[in-house]
């Protein structure tokens, strides 16, 4: 637990708070330190669950906790939001603490990650989030869920064409958002012509390629949209 044997919880927030200025992203005193102590759960249950292997100051900040947060200016900021694979709590707790207009359902097929979500929900105090262990192919069954969400965020699960034609066309709600997280390769990827084939059979269309920088990151990184039509 690298971060918790060398920094103090205070001053992880203000170091929080720097980085985010400098990334152009405004936050809250309040709004850091909830985002220290995310941090904080997860390195405790780390050893156990392997949740990550970044647990430098910087690199946490950097790549775990901007990195969720970057692209929220091109997304919805309340309304009902799903995290499918949300792992660690990225990008669906930092979001939630950005936007608490957002009532956020973390999603994990991992039944331990999924008690590692609910035990972080819990020590935050977040109100309007709700950890559930299962599989998105299961959640979409819900017929009481179908239609229901603005905002579908991914961004550790391997993209499928079913993400979008069964996923997002199931649960989201007419101009809703489906958003993934990606690091593109020095030709762009090639991704972008087979999500575009599958959208025009779909009631999904693709928006196109978000960029955003992070501090200190020279790849291209993109958060790819699509709109419920």
């Amino acid at each position: 637990m690298e971060l918790q044997d060398n920094i103090s919880e205070s001053d992880f927030a203000d170091l929080i708070l720097r980085y985010a200025a400098e990334a152009h992203i405004t936050l809250t005193p309040g709004q850091a330190l909830l985002l220290s102590r995310h941090v904080r759960i997860m390195l405790e249950w780390n050893s156990r669950l392997n949740l990550t292997r970044i647990t430098r100051p910087e690199e946490v900040i950097v790549k775990h906790l901007l990195d969720s947060i970057a692209p929220a200016r091109y997304l919805p900021s309340s309304g009902h939001a799903l995290d499918v694979g949300a792992g660690a709590g990225f990008p669906g707790i930092p979001l939630k603490i950005l936007n608490p207009g957002l009532q956020m359902i973390l999603l994990e097929s991992s039944r331990k990650k999924a008690s590692f979500l609910t035990s972080a929900a819990a020590s935050l105090e977040l109100t309007g989030i709700l950890p559930l262990h299962g599989s998105w192919q299961d959640f979409r069954q819900d017929k009481g869920r179908r239609g229901k969400f603005e905002l579908i965020v991914m961004r550790a699960l391997r993209p499928e064409p079913e993400h979008i034609s069964r996923l997002a066309s199931s649960l989201l709600t007419p101009g809703g958002f489906f958003a993934r997280w990606e690091v593109l390769g020095p030709d762009g990827g090639n991704t972008r012509v087979g999500a575009q084939k599958v959208e025009e059979r779909q009631d999904v269309e693709f928006c196109g390629d978000f960029d955003y920088s992070l501090p200190g990151m020279t790849r291209r990184r993109v958060v790819r949209l699509w709109r419920k039509k």
